[in-house]
């Protein structure tokens, strides 16, 4: 019978994820989540068997949190359109909050490793997937409400935020000036207004 795992799963996966995040997955290395984590190697490959699994582990914590996080702003927001503003308002103060320019660990991800593991790249994609599908909804519900142009075409309109979303976070790697984040925001949602206002 196995010995159970005598760690903090979500702790190691915590400590994994930050790391990664900083470094990248290509740069990070076995011995430095071993010291990170404070696990032994065998302990390491006895609960995630490799590297790859661990980073994987630590990308679907990554994603599910985001999606939450997204979800919960939609659901407090009085209005789906709200619900957009005050997301983009949150975008606006993690970015600025960003003095180490992390950027976002799903499009480091893709950046990183499109041309070197096709399958993490679709991973990635994947999640990315889910997490436009929400604005989506959040727009057809706008759209329904009256609160934007029932011309709109919401496909289209949704990969616009998404890309304006994913920019920023890459801008944020070269951390220019603060007012930028607020000024490209603003721009991104005048396309929402232009036409119902």
């Amino acid at each position: 019978m196995a010995r159970p795992a005598e760690f903090d799963r979500d702790e190691v996966l915590e400590r994994a994820m930050d790391l990664f995040w900083k470094t990248g997955y290509t740069a990070t290395s076995v011995t430095d989540l071993v010291k990170v984590t404070n696990l032994k190697p065998g302990s390491l490959y006895g609960a995630f068997n490799n590297k790859r699994d661990l980073f994987l582990a630590c990308i679907e914590v990554y994603t599910q949190r985001s999606l939450a996080l997204i979800s919960d702003i939609f659901e407090q927001a009085e209005t789906p359109l709200k619900g957009i503003e005050s997301f983009f308002d949150f975008l606006c103060h993690d970015l600025e909050a960003d003095e180490i320019g992390k950027s976002c660990l799903l499009v480091n991800t893709i950046l990183e490793l499109s041309s070197e593991d096709e399958e993490i790249r679709s991973i990635g994609a994947q999640y990315l997937d889910e997490i436009e599908k929400l604005f989506l909804t959040e727009l057809t519900e706008a759209q329904q409400l009256g609160e934007i142009d029932k011309e709109m075409d919401l496909s289209d309109i949704t990969t616009y935020l998404m890309s304006s979303i994913w920019g920023l976070r890459v801008l944020s790697c070269k951390r220019p000036d603060k007012s930028k984040y607020r000024a490209v925001i603003q721009n991104t949602l005048r396309v929402l207004y232009t036409s119902i206002h």
